[in-house]
């Protein structure tokens, strides 16, 4: 017999049969679609987490006015409490002009200038507001404006020499930059 007329070896029957095996049973129903029962509470969970999340997102913007309005409350605290601070100054000053000229000395006036200024700079420096003077510091033009320049072969180049203005800071802040004069070498 020629290779083509043998018959079936018992090896490709077994391959037959356990591939018919494999497949199974025609069945009417797919495994793979879920029940009726898992639908339901698939949607019931949908809906619950849809629920969760609106009442998160208005939980979230509740929270969002409450930060803004406890931050603008906050603001208008320290506001008033500045301004409060600046009416003892005020007042200093409403003494210093009710004063009659004529019967007051110039190292009297004097005397309450220095105490008005004196209680001006205790106020700015309890909200962290300090004044400086940078004579004689390298030039900064974070915290210097130079408005003059003049030539000093005696000094380096960019040397602060005279403050016309001294310059203000909040904290590490700069509020309001020194005007200087500085060095420049000759040309």
């Amino acid at each position: 017999m020629s290779k083509d007329n043998q018959p079936h070896s018992s090896h490709d029957e077994t391959l037959e049969q356990n591939a018919a095996a494999s497949q199974g049973p025609e069945s009417s129903e797919p495994t793979d679609v879920a029940s009726s029962g898992d639908i339901a509470a698939a949607i019931a969970e949908a809906n619950d987490l849809r629920e969760k999340l609106v009442r998160w997102q208005a939980d979230f913007e509740n929270l969002r006015r409450r930060s803004a309005r406890e931050v603008l409350e906050a603001r208008q605290v320290a506001e008033g409490d500045f301004a409060r601070d600046l009416l003892d100054v005020l007042d200093h000053f409403e003494s210093a002009l009710s004063v009659d000229p004529a019967k007051t000395d110039a190292a009297s006036l004097l005397q309450g200038i220095k105490i008005t200024y004196d209680e001006l700079v205790k106020v700015l420096g309890r909200k962290g507001i300090e004044s400086y003077e940078p004579s004689g510091q390298a030039f900064d033009p974070h915290c210097h404006e130079a408005v003059a320049r003049e030539d000093r072969s005696d000094l380096p180049a960019g040397q602060v020499i005279q403050t016309f203005q001294r310059g203000y800071k909040l904290r590490d802040r700069i509020l309001r930059p020194a005007k200087v004069k500085v060095s420049a070498k000759p040309a």
